[in-house]
């Protein structure tokens, strides 16, 4: 129904962004309120926060372009960067993909995983902020984290900002770095859930699903850019929070 969609569309764009997983959100919404997100809304919820990445970067991404067209060493290092950081999900995501639907229903796994993300969230607050630019290795590291990701309450923006973080990044360039490698992974993620779908459903509703979590997006984007400096770390005890709420009501 439309409220059902309302509900997982602002779900789906306020945590996809937010380093408090998505995965975790909707699987603990789902056990608590028997609110499910079905194969074809979830990839077009995805399809709306993968717009809202688009949009919220389209200067930097057509300057990347730009600069690839015109053979500039910049633009290319960083784009053979992305490239690099994104093999390890690439390479292991359709492999492990079966055992992390199973990890999925067991509520107790999630809310650990959540409190994993809400650890490590909450170590950036402990560690100097540096100003470095992120190198090959830098690239590849975040790109472990993105891997790591991929199981349920484990935040992708959580992991891989906080592994820029400890890796000396200056944490804007690891917001931007974190969400211009998400492109290809939830790109590609999107059209291999596409062999799951039978039928589509009702195409309005599914527009406004796209719609809400694309504006939702952007709002946890602005929010995410101007607490990544110095309060990026809050978002840390809230998972752990949540991990605990939900292991005493769930486990």
């Amino acid at each position: 129904c439309m409220i059902k969609t309302i509900i997982l569309s602002v779900v789906q764009g306020l945590t996809e962004f937010l380093p408090i997983s998505s995965s975790g959100h909707l699987a603990l919404l789902g056990k608590l309120f028997g609110i499910t997100e079905p194969m074809p809304l979830a990839v077009f919820l995805h399809f709306g926060t993968l717009l809202a990445v688009v949009i919220y970067f389209i200067n930097p991404i057509r300057d990347l372009l730009r600069g690839i067209f015109k053979g500039e060493r910049q633009s290319v290092s960083y784009t053979l960067k992305i490239i690099l950081a994104t093999i390890p999900i690439a390479a292991v995501g359709i492999i492990i993909e079966p055992w992390v639907v199973q990890v999925f229903t067991s509520m107790t796994i999630v809310a650990i995983l959540l409190g994993v993300t809400g650890v490590v969230v909450l170590m950036t607050g402990i560690v100097g902020k540096g100003q470095k630019s992120i190198n090959y290795p830098a690239a590849l590291l975040i790109g472990i984290a993105q891997m790591v990701a991929i199981l349920p309450g484990i935040s992708r923006s959580g992991m891989t900002i906080s592994a820029g973080i400890f890796l000396g990044v200056a944490p804007e360039r690891a917001f931007r770095f974190s969400f211009l490698l998400s492109i290809p992974a939830v790109l590609g993620a999107n059209i291999y859930e596409l062999r799951n779908i039978s039928a589509i459903g009702n195409i309005p509703e599914l527009l406004i699903g796209v719609f809400i979590s694309c504006i939702t997006g952007l709002v946890a984007l602005k929010i995410l850019r101007s607490l990544v400096y110095r309060k990026f770390y809050y978002f840390g005890p809230y998972c752990l929070i949540v991990s605990i709420l939900a292991l005493i009501l769930l486990g």
